[in-house]
C-alpha cells in the first residue's frame, strides 16, 4: 500500500466544498497526495478497493448512512485499513462509534489545517490520533453507557416533547412500561427529568438537534 515517501490518501464526505477544501490542505503537502474521493456508500468500498489509500478521511455522518458503517466495512474486508474520521458532531457516542468501528483517530472539522495533517501522519505511521478535548472526552465517560433500542426511541421521541401517554401510543406500550424506560434511561444517564435526559442527550451524541 507504499506509494514511496507519498500517503495515498481517500476522502469520504458527502459535501464537494469540504472535499474541495480537504483535497487542497492534502496536496499542498509534499508527503501527501489525495487518490480518491467518495460521497460515501457502496462507492467507497469499491475505491478503496481500486486504489489502496493508506488513509481513509471519513466524514461521520453522511447523507442517510453513517460513516462508522462504512469503516467498519472497510476494516472487515481490508483489516490493516487506517480511518480518520472527521466529524462536525462531539457526542460521546459518535466518538465511541467512530473508534468501535476500527477508526484510528477522530477530529472535528473546525480543526487547523497543521492538526489535520498531523493528524494523517500518525495514522499513516499506525498511532491512534485523538486529540485532548476527545480523549478527556472518553476518559470522564469510560463507563461507555450503552442505551438499548427502546430507550434510543424514547429518547429521540423525548426531544420531540412527547409527553408519557403520547409515548405510550407511538410505541404500542402502557405508560407504566414508557415510565420503567424512562427510569432505566435517566438512571444511564445520571438525570432526574426529562429535560436533562435531554440536554444530556444532546451533550453525548445519543440524539440531534433540528
Amino acid at each position: 500500500m507504499s506509494n514511496g515517501t507519498v500517503i495515498n490518501v481517500m476522502i469520504v464526505d458527502d459535501h464537494p466544498l469540504v472535499r474541495v477544501g480537504m483535497t487542497t490542505v492534502v496536496n499542498q503537502q509534499p508527503d501527501m497526495k489525495v487518490v480518491a474521493e467518495a460521497e460515501g456508500g457502496p462507492r467507497a468500498l469499491e475505491l478503496f478497493r481500486e486504489r489502496r489509500p493508506e488513509v481513509v478521511l471519513m466524514d461521520m455522518r453522511l447523507r442517510g448512512e453513517s460513516g462508522a458503517r462504512i469503516t467498519s466495512s472497510i476494516r472487515a474486508e481490508f483489516p490493516d485499513a487506517k480511518v480518520l474520521v472527521i466529524s462536525n458532531y462531539d457526542g460521546d457516542e459518535d466518538i465511541h462509534q467512530a473508534l468501535d468501528a476500527g477508526a484510528m483517530g477522530y477530529l472535528f472539522k473546525s480543526v487547523v489545517e497543521d492538526e489535520l495533517v498531523d493528524a494523517i501522519r500518525e495514522v499513516h505511521a499506525g498511532r491512534r490520533y485523538l486529540p485532548k478535548s476527545v480523549a478527556s472526552r472518553l476518559h470522564e465517560n469510560a463507563s461507555g453507557v450503552r442505551l438499548t433500542r427502546r430507550e434510543d426511541e424514547i429518547l429521540d421521541l423525548l426531544g420531540k416533547g412527547l409527553r408519557n401517554r403520547e409515548l405510550g401510543q407511538v410505541l404500542g406500550v402502557s405508560e407504566d412500561t414508557v415510565k420503567t424506560h424512562l427510569k432505566s434511561l435517566f438512571r444511564k444517564l445520571e438525570v432526574s427529568d426529562r429535560a436533562e435526559a435531554v440536554r444530556e442527550a444532546l451533550r453525548r451524541g445519543f440524539i440531534r438537534s433540528g
